[in-house]
């Protein structure tokens, strides 16, 4: 079997439960498998389950009850993690193992976390980004248009008063 993990990015906003997926291929019954997510350059344990219960002993203490696998999905292949509540410092490189006592296979994933606003200027698009340029030149059109105004009256006064 293979292990497959999501080929995009994955994107959340801070506060966010996010799942982060992974799957056999083909789908096989992991309840009897070691299953491993792990985090960063240092394969930091995010969350471990073996002996058919998950072993938070090596997690890390800032994601104590807030990862989990999906039990119902392991008889399935299903090896994805919910992270809830994401954090910034949540993101980064993941990778999700398996093991057994002949096998290990592994794939990593990428996870973006942003502030609320970044994630929602992103959904915006560039539409948005353009629409405040416009806004701006035309903004600086008018005050031009103002002061080019004020200088011609100016003129007139002082020809007329001459």
């Amino acid at each position: 079997p293979e292990v497959v993990c999501s080929s995009k990015p994955v994107e959340a906003a801070v506060g966010e439960d996010v799942i982060l997926q992974c799957h056999l291929e083909p789908p096989l019954d992991a309840t009897d498998m070691t299953v491993e997510w792990s985090h960063g350059h240092l394969n930091h344990s995010v969350h471990l389950y073996q002996d058919r219960k998950d072993n938070p002993a090596e997690q890390k203490e800032h994601l104590e009850g807030r990862t989990s696998l999906f039990d119902s999905g392991l008889t399935k292949g299903n090896l994805s993690l919910k992270l809830s509540s994401a954090r910034l410092s949540d993101a980064g490189r993941y990778r999700c193992s398996f093991h057994t006592e002949k096998l290990q296979k592994s794939c990593c994933l990428n996870l973006t976390v942003e502030n609320e606003d970044n994630k929602h200027e992103k959904q915006a698009g560039s539409g948005h980004k353009i629409s405040r340029r416009l806004r701006n030149v035309i903004f600086a059109g008018i005050v031009i248009v103002i002061i080019v105004i004020v200088i011609i009256l100016c003129r007139r006064n002082s020809e007329s008063s001459s």
